[in-house]
């Protein structure tokens, strides 16, 4: 019969505790799921860590809450109940929040002046280059 193991205590096993991920998450914003799901896989597989919402309130919500922020947004335009550029608004209303840096990722032509544009189909090299870039 063997005897217990000690839980405190030099006999005691040592456990390693799994380090949290150094690159900072990325938020993406899209309306569309499909898209939404697909670019999460990859930038996971990538080794960042993913926030995701369907609209610009839905992301506001999640960024008051999230912890650790993010290092980067990944924001569609068109959206429904709070549009990219509603949500772009709000976030420099908001002095922690407008520190946070902004890629829009759409279908659109014209980008809101002053911010990152990736134009959608979305190249996935320049997305995660631009991410690296960013978040580490």
């Amino acid at each position: 019969m063997t005897e217990p193991r000690p839980t405190d205590g030099p006999g005691a096993p040592r456990l390693t505790p799994i380090p949290p991920n150094p690159r900072a998450p990325v938020l993406l914003v899209d309306d569309d799921a499909e898209l939404r799901e697909m670019l999460r896989e990859m930038l996971e597989a990538s080794g960042y860590d993913v926030y995701c919402a369907s609209n610009g309130k839905e992301a506001l919500d999640l960024l008051h809450e999230a912890d650790p922020p993010p290092g980067l947004i990944l924001l569609d335009l068109m959206m429904p109940v709070m549009t990219g550029e509603e949500m772009l608004a709000a976030l420099k209303q908001v002095h922690a929040l407008a520190a946070i840096p902004v890629t829009i990722v759409s279908g659109h032509d014209v980008p809101p002046e002053g911010t990152a544009y990736l134009k959608k189909p979305v190249d996935f090299g320049a997305l995660i280059g631009i991410v690296q870039k960013t978040c580490g």
